[in-house]
């Protein structure tokens, strides 16, 4: 049974603030366990519920969890109802290491760029959609939400454990891109819009629905690109515009 200093501790992953101190995170349901249980990190340990115990698939987890050593523990629904971030909480959570994920992870390909995206649910979906559809890493920059929430984790269905998905400051996104060679294009309402994909790499900059780009990310841009929308439509949900940019831009076409 976990001691109370580790359900506290646990309790806390819903913030911010307890990911930093603790260097951990929290995932909840059975794809997102079966997906940490599958990447290289580190998985501190599995919690269910003792009352679903004999479900067949929670069974298939905790046996995969067991052989990679994993610690696994049935505790009172009351507890899974105390750690869980969902509303309606599914009947296991896990507790994981956040990976330290850096440029040096950063491989050939586009680099989506979350300028002070928000909502966990957009980055979220973000993240998912940018990693099905070959971007080399997810970057949040300025005050985007944190990729290792619940709620951006839940939204991202598991593709944060499948590629590079972490967090920096403006200025080093800027600097590192530009020593790469990599420019950045920014997505804009009004700008000239996306009728090709690039020739080669590009970071494109998404920013919040609210404020758009940052100015920094702005004056750095190679570019600045938008979608083509019907007429009396001002704007499209930061997660679908960046979803169809993403897909045209890294639609390769046959030479």
């Amino acid at each position: 049974m976990p001691t109370r200093a580790e359900i506290k501790a646990w309790r806390s992953l819903h913030r911010g603030k307890g990911r930093r101190e603790t260097g951990c995170f929290l995932a909840e349901g059975r794809r997102l366990v079966g997906e940490m249980l599958e990447w290289p990190g580190r998985t501190v340990a599995v919690l269910h519920a003792d009352a679903a115990g004999g479900e067949p698939a929670l069974e298939v987890l905790l046996a995969h969890a067991v052989t990679r050593g994993v610690r696994t523990e049935a505790v009172p629904e009351a507890i899974i109802r105390t750690l869980a971030d969902a509303a309606t909480p599914q009947p296991i959570l896990a507790i994981g290491e956040v990976p330290a994920y850096s440029w040096d992870d950063v491989g050939g390909g586009a680099i989506v760029l979350l300028d002070g995206v928000q909502d966990p649910g957009n980055v979220g979906t973000l993240v998912r959609t940018a990693l099905a559809l070959g971007a080399a890493a997810v970057i949040g920059v300025g005050e985007a939400a944190d990729p290792w929430g619940p709620k951006a984790l839940r939204a991202s269905a598991g593709a944060s454990f499948r590629g590079p998905v972490f967090r920096t400051d403006t200025r080093d996104a800027v600097e590192r891109l530009a020593g790469r060679g990599i420019p950045i294009w920014v997505a804009a309402a009004g700008a000239p819009p996306l009728e090709r994909p690039p020739s080669g790499s590009v970071a494109l900059a998404l920013g919040s629905e609210a404020r758009g780009v940052s100015a920094p990310l702005l004056a750095a841009a190679h570019r600045v690109v938008s979608l083509p929308l019907a007429r009396g439509v001002e704007s499209l949900n930061v997660a679908s515009a960046g979803a169809i940019l993403l897909d045209r831009m890294l639609r390769r076409t046959p030479d």
